[in-house]
């Protein structure tokens, strides 16, 4: 009797045992299912803090530690991933918006002009009918300019023209910009000036967009730089970067506005009726973004606006 107590009081204590172990070794099972299931269910922002997608214990013990990390490190990425997403929708949302006042604007002005001159052609002179189709055609090219620009940055945006980076000569590209935009300049009575005829290091980047960044900074200067002025380009190395500022003496930028300046279809209140479409520095942005460098604007201290852009020097 006493032999079969002790064997049956064995097979209780190892039956307990193999309870406790087994209990043990699903426990962690148990909240790997139960954090993959909230996980399954994670749909919307306010629920992200409640989301259990975190290993509560040293990972890297065994097989099911092991696992347990790599979800946690897999739920992290896809959370940061949709953040993003809500955040690229956001402003795409935004975006169409914008556009689709900017593109109702224009467009609704040629229409009204066009349908004037249709009805009442015969009633207009030589010199109206002229005037009514100069505007009709001016604001058809501002459609098409803001068209162009958001087919740019479409692409930008998409990575379809990724950049061909090779060493050049930013002191050539600089005079070969000027000369590009010179007769502009001259008929506007604004002097278009380099101030870097030593500089004959070399960046690395795409020559052609840097052209195109080079092109838009300049064209905003050329804009509101009054008769008389001057427009400087200057370039300078600062460790391994080189700087290339375009400073006019314009009316320089409202404090307000120069951290928003950059955003598409953005445009300050002294812009409002300047036909910029508000793409161009969205645009100069993105090219120095895939390209490993910087844009920013300030104001000059003597008044005016000041675009700084950065590059890789080269190697």
């Amino acid at each position: 009797d006493l032999g079969l107590w002790a064997v049956a009081v064995s097979l209780g204590f190892g039956l307990v045992a193999g309870l406790l172990l087994f209990r043990m070794l699903t426990r962690r099972l148990s909240s790997l299912t139960r954090r993959v299931e909230n996980f399954q269910r994670f749909r919307d922002p306010p629920t992200n803090a409640n989301v259990e997608t975190r290993a509560s214990h040293p990972p890297g013990k065994d097989e099911i530690d092991t696992l347990d990390e790599a979800f946690s490190r897999m739920a992290e990425r896809i959370e940061r991933q949709v953040d993003e997403l809500r955040d690229k929708d956001s402003q795409r949302r935004n975006l169409v918006a914008q556009v689709s006042h900017d593109l109702r604007t224009p467009l609704a002005s040629v229409q009204g002009y066009l349908e004037t001159l249709r009805l009442k052609g015969d009633q207009l002179d030589t010199s109206q009918q002229a005037q009514f189709l100069d505007i009709a055609l001016t604001e058809a090219r501002r459609l098409g300019r803001l068209v162009d620009e958001l087919f740019e940055l479409a692409a930008l945006e998409a990575k379809e023209k990724p950049p061909v980076t090779e060493p050049f000569s930013m002191l050539e590209l600089l005079h070969d910009v000027v000369m590009k935009h010179a007769p502009e300049a001259d008929r506007r009575g604004v002097h278009l000036n380099i101030d870097s005829d030593r500089i004959n290091s070399t960046v690395e980047a795409d020559a052609g967009l840097t052209e195109r960044v080079l092109d838009n900074l300049i064209r905003n200067a050329l804009d509101y730089a009054p008769k008389g002025s001057n427009i400087r380009l200057s370039a300078s190395m600062r460790g391994a970067k080189m700087e290339i500022k375009i400073a006019d003496q314009g009316p320089g930028i409202v404090a307000e506005d120069l951290e928003r300046i950059f955003d598409p279809l953005y445009r300050s209140a002294g812009q409002a009726d300047s036909g910029h479409a508000g793409l161009g520095l969205a645009i100069a942005r993105r090219i120095m973004t895939l390209q490993g460098g910087t844009i920013a604007a300030a104001n000059n201290p003597g008044g005016g606006a000041c675009f700084t852009v950065s590059l890789p020097a080269g190697k």
